[in-house]
């Protein structure tokens, strides 16, 4: 089974869904399943220094809505209101570092732990150094990307080709490619869309003489 989640380390939802997903990771086994990670910057290249506004603005801007409606669909998280809005590109950038070595469950996990339980800003290098290299990732790699454009291009692909698929806004959960979860989803949701992939996926395998094909999607 194969889920896709697209993501912005900016975006609190996405951080919520993740600790959602490390709940269900912990606690329930399902075989075969992979997670893919990616990247959507809810407004790209966003850089502070030039395009100061408040997390609420941010939200606005990608969810099109005024600020008034932005605050309320805030309002029922906790502890984000003090944080500030900063740049996530080399987190994008290192997130398909970690995807390379099979890392990037952990760096997401702590990425965002970083950014909304430390308060940390992880726009700054030494501390994406210290939360990539605590991941277990290569040092010498992890300067590299920090020092270059690698990977600058995947995170923009990442996002032009959701737009292709129809996903607008996030977060983004697609499981089998088929089955779509836009927006918040709590433990329950998510379970219930692995479920429900686990069914059709069942569905479409056979067995002869103990041989399981699938059957080829039409």
């Amino acid at each position: 089974m194969k889920i896709e989640f697209w993501l912005d380390y900016l975006c609190p939802f996405g951080y919520m869904v993740h600790k959602n997903l490390e709940y269900i990771i912990d606690n329930y086994h399902f075989d075969d399943v992979e997670l893919f990670y990616r990247s959507y910057e809810m407004v790209p290249g966003f850089d502070p220094e030039t395009d100061d506004c408040s997390l609420e603005t941010l939200i606005a801007r990608h969810h099109l809505l005024d600020d008034d409606e932005a605050t309320n669909y805030l309002s029922h998280i906790k502890g984000v209101h003090d944080i500030r809005p900063v740049s996530v590109t080399d987190a994008h950038r290192l997130s398909h570092l970690a995807k390379r070595y099979g890392l990037a469950f952990e760096y997401n996990k702590r990425i965002y732990h970083t950014f909304y339980c430390r308060k940390q800003d992880i726009s700054r290098h030494d501390v994406l150094l210290e939360v990539a290299t605590d991941t277990g990732l290569p040092k010498k790699a992890v300067l590299e990307v920090l020092a270059s454009d690698l990977y600058l291009d995947a995170v923009s692909l990442n996002r032009e080709n959701a737009i292709m698929k129809g996903i607008h806004e996030v977060p983004h959960i697609r499981i089998n490619g088929t089955i779509r979860l836009p927006g918040y989803q709590s433990v329950d949701q998510l379970l219930l869309g692995i479920n429900r992939a686990l069914l059709e996926q069942s569905k479409s395998e056979y067995c002869v003489d103990g041989n399981c094909l699938r059957r080829k999607a039409r």
